[in-house]
């Protein structure tokens, strides 16, 4: 198949959504399918890039920030993306597209099939059905809910990432239309697991994965860390990710004379898992997530994970077993878990269950996730 992915986001831009959209497009290739990806240009990549079944064309639009974008860059891509795709693309080229959220992607695709009658699907990253993250969302949900719904109805499938999305989007969607929803998980990139910590380790070393915004709440995170220091407890804190909060964090860690916590910045996936070999626990305190990568990752690597029960991680997170529950914005929730950690499972012969790692295996990967996705593609071309 030829196969068309659009996604406004691609690494080096974003977060999740984006190696998401690289995971999927390596395992399609892998099965011989040809793949273009229509994605941003940002400074230093190229505009055009073709080897080995993959294509990557980046269109300029008003993008500002590799960690983040806002709806009116979002709608400059859009505008961008038709008017290459106008001149670029003929029919019959794609034999489908798979759209990154229904707005923008959703957008272009629903452009696509006016003009040359190419099926799409939608793969929905969690906000961008109404109405999920309602606080944060609900202006643009109110103001694009009409634009939304065509949409996700014009497509052939919507694709979301847990059972939670899929109760929401059937919702929005009504009973007649659900049928058309489909739950895809996200994959990992490594599926072994450690047995249990090094009985020589002294120091717990925790992470935060991702970007440095509110929604992931990066302060409550190294308030506890403050707590934990406070009371003694031996731990070293690296923080994985940028964004706007990057100097507010930067100063309070000053301003209060931290040590032992570490800016890594951006750091490739790779490297992500590389930092995951010596780690104990990730810490994901978010408002809301569709599936957290990191969280995903975290599990398959074998660390204990602290986060928020949102969608997804309570999926893979069984309560004091491989992990904890922690309440949104709230430092002193974390200190108390990761001190319950220590004393009850860091100093103790922990042994990492081996049901959860039987569980990552079997239900979690990329390649079984990208066999989801092509059996669609090949029901809509049939």
């Amino acid at each position: 198949m030829n196969i068309l992915i659009l996604n406004y986001e691609y690494p080096p831009l974003g977060g999740g959504a984006g190696i998401v959209t690289q995971h999927l497009a390596n395992e399609f290739i892998q099965k011989s399918h040809s793949i273009t990806i229509l994605t941003t240009w940002f400074s230093g990549e190229p505009e055009f890039h073709s080897e080995d079944n993959l294509t990557i064309i980046r269109v300029k639009s008003k993008r500002k920030e590799t960690f983040q974008s806002n709806p009116f860059e979002m709608y400059d891509w859009i505008k961008k993306a038709k008017q290459y795709a106008a001149v670029h693309f003929i029919a019959k080229q794609f034999d489908v597209c798979l759209a990154n959220f229904t707005l923008p992607g959703g957008a272009v695709a629903l452009y696509l099939q006016q003009k040359f009658q190419l099926p799409f699907v939608v793969l929905s990253h969690g906000h961008d059905v109404p109405w999920f993250s309602p606080k944060q969302m609900f202006f643009w949900h109110v103001l694009c809910f009409p634009y939304i719904k065509k949409i996700l109805l014009k497509s052939s499938y919507n694709i979301l990432l847990t059972l939670q999305l899929k109760a929401n989007a059937d919702s929005f969607l009504g009973k007649k239309n659900a049928v058309k929803n489909k739950v895809i998980p996200n994959g990992l990139l490594s599926n072994s697991c450690r047995k249990g910590f090094n009985k020589t380790d002294k120091i717990i070393q925790a992470f935060f994965v991702g970007r440095l915004v509110e929604q992931k709440d990066p302060m409550s995170v190294i308030k506890a860390f403050q707590q934990l220091q406070k009371n003694n407890i031996p731990i070293q804190l690296k923080i994985i990710g940028d964004g706007i909060l990057k100097n507010e964090i930067e100063k309070y860690i000053f301003t209060q004379q931290l040590i032992n916590i570490e800016l890594l910045g951006k750091i490739s996936q790779s490297q992500v898992m590389e930092e995951y070999e010596n780690a104990h626990i990730l810490i994901a305190p978010s408002r809301d997530e569709a599936m957290s990568l990191s969280v995903l990752e975290a599990v398959s690597s074998g660390l204990y994970v602290i986060a928020t029960k949102v969608s997804g991680n309570y999926e893979i997170i069984q309560e004091d077993i491989n992990g904890s529950f922690v309440t949104f914005n709230d430092p002193n929730s974390i200190a108390d878990k990761i001190i319950d950690f220590y004393q009850n499972k860091f100093l103790k012969d922990y042994q990492y269950p081996e049901q959860m790692t039987q569980l990552m295996k079997e239900k979690y990967s990329w390649e079984n996730s990208a066999g989801k996705y092509l059996e669609l593609f090949k029901k809509i071309i049939e």
